[in-house]
């Protein structure tokens, strides 16, 4: 039987916490593009960290006052962010497919290099339920690999078993899906990373 590449995803991480962890617990990169965010949300309120990993991004929307709550599938990230790297943030794990959130409840959502584990269609479906919670105005921050296609990738310094499941993405595939799921883009741009190209949108709620 295939693997469900989220379960199977989530395993991994659950396994390389610590390694993930420490490799990536400066989030420098990110500063500027969190500024950008925080800019652009409507009003004071909830913003969640899609996709948290050991919450290190959600440290970063907190330090720039934004009442900021991570959220995850993996509880081996989220603990490793908590006892390992003293991440002091409030915790939630959940299943980005089925956010534990009612209609309008966050003014914002982030949401980096988090949906890349997600197949192509989830994302398709994902997209308007991340609408569905904004609230009008909301924003939404979207991190994915540029790319073309689907692959699993072992895990870097680990056991060729403990892989992670990866989704492309192009504006061509991207931008479609988030008009059609609500949402006008507000930025779009991509940038370099340490091992990737990544395609990155800042996008509001229309309605």
């Amino acid at each position: 039987m295939e693997k469900d590449p989220v379960v199977a995803t989530t395993s991994t991480y659950d396994q390389i916490a610590v390694t993930y962890a420490d490799r990536w617990q400066d989030r420098s990169m990110l500063t500027a593009d969190a500024a950008r965010f925080a800019a652009l949300l409507p009003s004071p309120g909830v913003v969640c960290d899609v996709g948290c990993g050991p919450g290190f991004d959600t440290a970063v929307l907190r330090e720039k006052g934004i009442n900021a709550v991570a959220l995850d599938r993996s509880w081996g990230m989220m603990q490793t962010g908590r006892v390992a790297h003293g991440v002091d943030v409030p915790f939630v794990q959940a299943d980005m497919r089925h956010l534990p959130l009612g209609k309008t409840a966050v003014s914002g959502l982030w949401a980096a290099a988090s949906l890349l584990h997600l197949p192509r269609e989830d994302v398709a479906v994902v997209l308007p339920n991340f609408a569905r919670v904004l609230q009008p105005n909301g924003i939404l921050y979207l991190s994915l690999k540029l790319g073309d296609g689907a692959q699993w990738t072992a895990a870097a310094a680990h056991d060729e078993a403990l892989s992670r499941f990866f989704t492309y993405w192009q504006s061509e595939t991207l931008d479609p899906l988030l008009l059609q799921a609500g949402f006008h883009i507000v930025e779009g741009w991509q940038s370099n990373g340490r091992s990737a190209q990544w395609l990155v949108r800042l996008a509001r709620r229309t309605s």
